[in-house]
């Protein structure tokens, strides 16, 4: 294990999910210094307080140190001081933190989550140590290391280099207590002497951290305003495409640009592109937060806080208790309800009939999320429950209504459906109703209320409880885009058809029939089509402290956009970008691989929990969809147009026709 990798391993927080704030200058230098330090390790350089001399510069093999070493070859004897070193390397950080937390990852020594949260493997943390390498392990590094600073346990050479680059960076007042800090103060300082490499690489890190080699200056260039003439006539503005309008105005406005009133209430900043979205994926999380724009949902829910809502550590613990209940498992050890529930549905389409393709397949989806998820059958009074959810949705997300349309007589009604089905989910999860049950969403969300009715109280159970049927709406439209594609493209229909036949024709598949080649065309179609048609086509937040991306300021209490399928749509991500191509999905193109580019789940921290799920649920649907039907666009020459709110879904002039059924039920 690479010292980059134990310093990561060190500044780890388990309760945030990520590292420890260490000033970006800092944690720059630390981690070249701990480049510099492995190469000492190799007997590749050999440093002291004045010089640092090439000892050989044969590659070591090793991506996060072959680099550094081939320029200390290549440069002249004068520039050859640790200091100069780490000043230049610095620039290499989020590269080399990127690559340690994937090696982390790869070595099942970290667990990664979507939102882009990190946590000690289960394994590590119950054995305390890490996974054994030519049959070596190796104890946890925060309780070797803690020993040797608070139990005066005598460190190892390897482990006074470590100390130097944490101290050297002034990091040890975040890991220890304010007491422990004070207690080990000496200590640390007499570690850091032990060693001559680490003295020197330590005092080149505090003198570049006390002289900064890089000042980040404000730049005072006004964020460009988009004309209002401009918006009037985008075409994907009138059709209510928000993903290919957000690619116009990147293109002509660049990364950063603002929309101001009349269109949108205070204005907004609109924040797109594909280096944009991997810097909102790597930073955000010191920057924005969600709860602004979910606070009046979630009083119409009667609850204080929620999982979209809440921000920080706050939000990884709700993550990390519940990633079970959304988990792609989860589906698996219910495949049979799920085909069940799917037949249900499909045979209320009869041939020659024509349905409504959003409405039919929200409707087809709620039917399934009701159940798995949560336990209950909402089927006699689904439509009335996806209108009042539909509704405070676009009036207290979005707030594209007034909210006095939320107390209307039909939407008061609706929202009696709500207390019936908060009822029939407490019904049916007593101890003795789910006795050798499988664990749904409920049982998750009331154990952790058992376990921590501080953390989450009753009075927060309702929201949660419903935000499974909210999440049937978004995956309704994208079952209805993946159709239309499927539909359009006869060619791809038959190829997702020919592979449901073999996998559907003589009984229904297990978990382990579901390969990813069994599935791959049906997995790749909803992959494109979620390209092209992206559900969650923006994201809204509030700037919570003051940042400077690409050279704007974005000032606190600044409400941001992300429009990140922006980059969705640009040639520089996807060859042919307005095609329906789902071999760019397959090697050796895997275009949506590029970072920042393919981002139809989110960005950052509010990464969709359960997209390993819905990706098996989508290709599930779609299979035995091919399977019983053949379908057809109605009217034959549609084209595609969108209703924007809640969800990017397919406006309600495209229908499906069931053209034949091809099997019986």
């Amino acid at each position: 294990m690479r010292l980059s990798e134990e310093v990561i391993l060190l500044l780890l927080n388990e309760e945030s999910g990520y590292m420890e704030h260490v000033g970006g200058w800092n944690m720059a230098c630390a981690m070249a210094g701990s480049v510099l330090a492995d190469l000492a390790l190799e007997f590749r350089i050999d440093t002291d307080l004045e010089s640092l001399t090439l000892l050989d510069s044969t590659p070591t093999g090793d991506e996060l140190l072959d680099p550094v070493l081939a320029q200390i070859a290549a440069a002249p004897p004068e520039n050859q001081t640790a200091q100069y070193w780490i000043e230049k390397t610095a620039d290499r950080t989020e590269w080399v933190i990127e690559t340690v937390l994937k090696r982390l990852v790869e070595n099942n020594i970290l667990d990664h989550d979507s939102g882009g949260f990190w946590s000690l493997n289960r394994n590590v943390s119950r054995t305390g140590v890490y996974p054994p390498t030519g049959g070596v392990t190796r104890q946890v590094t925060k309780s070797r290391i803690f020993s040797a600073l608070l139990d005066d346990e005598i460190p190892d050479p390897r482990d006074v280099l470590l100390v130097s680059l944490v101290a050297a960076c002034d990091a040890f007042r975040l890991l220890l207590t304010e007491e422990e800090f004070e207690h080990a103060r000496d200590r640390i300082n007499l570690i850091c002497k032990m060693d001559l490499v680490g003295q020197a690489i330590g005092n080149a890190i505090e003198e570049s951290r006390t002289r900064p080699a890089r000042m980040y200056v404000s730049h005072s260039k006004p964020i460009p305003r988009v004309r209002l003439s401009g918006l009037i006539g985008n075409r994907n503005l009138r059709r209510g495409n928000l993903s290919r309008l957000f690619t116009d105005m990147y293109l002509e406005y660049g990364p950063v640009f603002r929309i101001k009133p009349p269109l949108i209430g205070r204005g907004v900043v609109v924040l797109a592109g594909p280096d944009t979205n991997a810097w909102i994926n790597q930073n955000g999380r010191y920057f924005f937060r969600t709860r602004d724009h979910m606070a009046d949902i979630e009083k119409l829910y009667g609850a204080s806080r929620t999982m979209p809502g809440m921000d920080g550590a706050e939000h990884f613990r709700m993550r990390r208790s519940l990633r079970g209940s959304y988990s792609r498992k989860l589906l698996e050890a219910r495949l049979d309800e799920l085909y069940r529930l799917c037949r249900t549905s499909l045979q209320e389409w009869r041939t020659g009939d024509v349905i409504p393709a959003a409405a039919a397949c929200q409707k087809h989806i709620s039917l399934q999320i009701s159940n798995i998820l949560i336990g209950v059958d909402t089927t006699d009074y689904l439509g009335e429950l996806l209108k009042y959810q539909h509704r405070s949705l676009v009036t207290h997300v979005q707030r594209a209504l007034p909210k006095f349309l939320m107390h209307t007589p039909s939407m008061r009604k609706k929202r009696r459906y709500i207390t019936k089905v908060i009822e029939s989910i407490y019904e049916v999860h007593t101890p003795a109703q789910r006795r050798n049950k499988p664990r749904d969403v409920v049982d998750y969300l009331m154990d952790l209320h058992a376990a921590d009715p501080q953390f989450l109280p009753e009075t927060d159970m309702r929201f949660p409880f419903v935000a499974a049927l909210i999440a049937s709406i978004y995956m309704g439209s994208g079952l209805s885009f993946a159709l239309y594609c499927m539909a359009t493209h006869p060619d791809i229909y038959r190829r997702v058809q020919e592979q449901a036949d073999a996998l559907f024709t003589n009984g229904d598949p297990g978990a382990g029939d579901l390969t990813a080649s069994a599935i791959d065309v049906a997995n790749r179609v909803y992959l494109e089509s979620q390209r092209l048609y992206p559900v969650i086509p923006m994201q809204l937040r509030t700037v919570m402290n003051h940042c400077i991306l690409h050279g704007f300021d974005i000032p606190k209490d600044t409400r941001v956009v992300f429009g990140h399928t922006a980059a969705h749509h640009l040639e520089e991500c996807f060859s042919d970008p307005a095609r329906f191509d789902i071999e760019r999905f397959s090697p050796p193109r895997e275009e949506h691989k590029n970072n920042g580019a393919y981002v139809p789940f989110g960005l950052g921290t509010h990464r969709c929990l359960g997209s390993r799920l819905v990706e098996l649920q989508m290709a599930v649907n779609l299979m035995l969809i091919t399977h019983y039907f053949n379908i057809s666009v109605v009217p034959s020459d549609y084209e595609i147009a969108f209703n924007p709110f809640p969800t990017s879904a397919p406006n309600k002039k495209l229908k499906f026709r069931i053209d034949e059924r091809r099997n019986a039920f």
